[in-house]
């Protein structure tokens, strides 16, 4: 029992650093893609379209059959793709051009508290002191990590129409864990997700003429859009998987992997140094996220013997 404990606990961390990975390196691509002149409507419908087919031909060529298309299975697609993808990603690209990044990471990586209330309001999840103390050291680890860039900006309306963006990405992780169709996989959940954002955004990509053509043959700023097509399909599949294994709590920790994959590239490509206080932060980080986890895997221990003693 106890390997059979320790086994879901690495799968666990490996999905979460695996998604951290995938979403910490698109920030960069996203960013290089930004700055060659990409319009942020036209990379965020390539990141929605893209991954869909990608994943939905995966699904077609592993189940033998399209995504489940009944009216619950609808509703989820769209709900989900609305307050997921399409609804952040505008409050977000907004929010960018008033809010410094470093600002504007801190206010969406407070996604964890946000989930860990509304885990709590609705029942997914019960108070424990660990988990809250964890994710407490985990955002005074990501305060640490942006306080520089919050000495020197103090928009609060911004700030707070950037707080929009947490809470829709909280409301909709628990929205998938609570009303997620039964027997439909991660892939076929993905697929349909990404399909229905796809379906909101391209009118509203065509309509501004924010539409990017992808030529051949492929310049750079093209060839990496392609890479995080890729990149983001398999952040969608494991996104779905760790929140059916983990939970929306420990799922929300992906923002902080987010931030030291951050760290990670710009010491390897941009030859940044790390300071101490950043390294205190990665220290905290890693505190927490293993806080977090063993509360869980205490728990699923609990209920076990509970359920071997029936």
């Amino acid at each position: 029992m106890l390997f059979t404990f320790n086994k879901m606990f690495f799968k666990s961390l490996l999905l979460l650093v695996s998604l951290g990975m995938c979403w910490g390196t698109g920030f960069s691509i996203a960013k290089f893609a930004m700055e060659s002149g990409v319009t942020p409507l036209g990379y965020s419908f390539w990141q929605s379209f893209g991954p869909a087919v990608f994943i939905l031909i995966v699904t077609l060529l592993r189940d033998k059959k399209f995504p489940e298309f009944s009216i619950q299975h609808i509703l989820f697609y769209f709900i989900c793709g609305l307050l997921g993808i399409v609804l952040p990603n505008i409050t977000m690209y907004f929010s960018a051009t008033h809010v410094p990044s470093g600002i504007l990471g801190l206010i969406v990586n407070t996604s964890p508290i946000i989930t860990y209330v509304l885990s709590i309001f609705f029942l997914l999840e019960k108070f424990s002191v660990y988990r809250f103390l964890g994710i407490i050291i985990g955002f005074f680890g990501l305060v640490i990590l942006f306080y520089p860039k919050l000495t020197i900006y103090a928009d609060f309306n911004w700030m707070l129409f950037a707080l929009l963006t947490p809470f829709l990405l909280a409301s909709c992780t628990i929205f998938m864990v609570k009303l997620r169709p039964v027997h439909a996989s991660s892939l076929a959940l993905s697929a349909g997700m990404l399909l229905a954002s796809s379906m909101i955004i391209a009118p509203i990509t065509i309509m501004t003429d924010n539409f990017h053509i992808i030529k051949f043959p492929l310049d750079l700023p093209n060839f990496f859009i392609i890479i995080e097509i890729i990149l983001s399909s398999i952040g969608y599949v494991i996104f779905f998987e760790l929140l059916k294994i983990a939970g929306p709590v420990y799922y929300s920790l992906v923002g902080c992997i987010v931030a030291m994959v951050g760290l990670f590239w710009g010491y390897i490509i941009f030859n940044e140094t790390i300071s101490l206080t950043e390294w205190l932060s990665i220290v905290l980080i890693i505190l927490s996220i293993y806080l977090v986890s063993m509360q869980k895997q205490k728990e699923h221990r609990i209920q076990s013997d509970a359920l071997n003693k029936l």
